[in-house]
């Protein structure tokens, strides 16, 4: 895949069944590549999605070349969560390469409310050569209803929830600890 072209298209085999298990999505918010529309409002690399108010369902496939320091990813994953908080907002459906190292992994898809870790296997991107070197994962900020987790689960293998454990040790067993 060319560093310096953003511009590669989400396949359908990724998109299409979480179109249909929301409904169709109201708006793609890194539009460009793709051939077919996934949704009837997009914003391109023109309009700037990231200064652009989100509606509806929302899908993202954001550009993710940064230079390799993240930040487009982090920015577009800030984004993607303050817009879920929205009124306006249903929910958003992101696309990411799995980086579960990255600071933006921790610090943002943690907080979803749903990942689903695609695979296994790579799915090559429309307009890409090749499959991808890494796997991809698929974050939601928002409502997760029996639809959408079953087609994410069509997908991958799904998490959901926010809860950390947290090792707090036990400080008494009940019965004091004896068998």
């Amino acid at each position: 895949m060319d560093p310096d072209n953003n511009e590669y298209a989400t396949p359908p085999k990724i998109w299409r069944p979480l179109a249909r298990a929301v409904d169709g999505f109201d708006l793609d918010a890194a539009s460009g590549a793709e051939p077919t529309p996934i949704a009837p409002k997009r914003f391109t690399k023109d309009d700037d999605g990231l200064l652009k108010a989100w509606h509806g369902d929302v899908f993202l496939n954001p550009p993710w070349a940064t230079n390799g320091d993240g930040s487009a990813k982090e920015e577009w994953l800030r984004k993607a969560r303050n817009e879920a908080h929205r009124e306006d907002v249903r929910r958003v459906v992101m696309v990411l390469p799995s980086d579960t190292g990255a600071h933006w992994f921790h610090d943002h898809v943690l907080a979803a409310d749903a990942v689903c870790f695609v695979g296994p296997g790579r799915i090559p991107f429309i307009g890409g050569d090749r499959n991808p070197s890494f796997a991809l994962l698929i974050a939601v900020f928002g409502p997760v209803d029996h639809e959408l987790a079953d087609a994410l689960g069509t997908l991958g293998e799904v998490v959901r929830g926010r809860s950390i454990h947290d090792p707090t040790p036990q400080a008494a067993l009940p019965d004091g600890g004896r068998q």
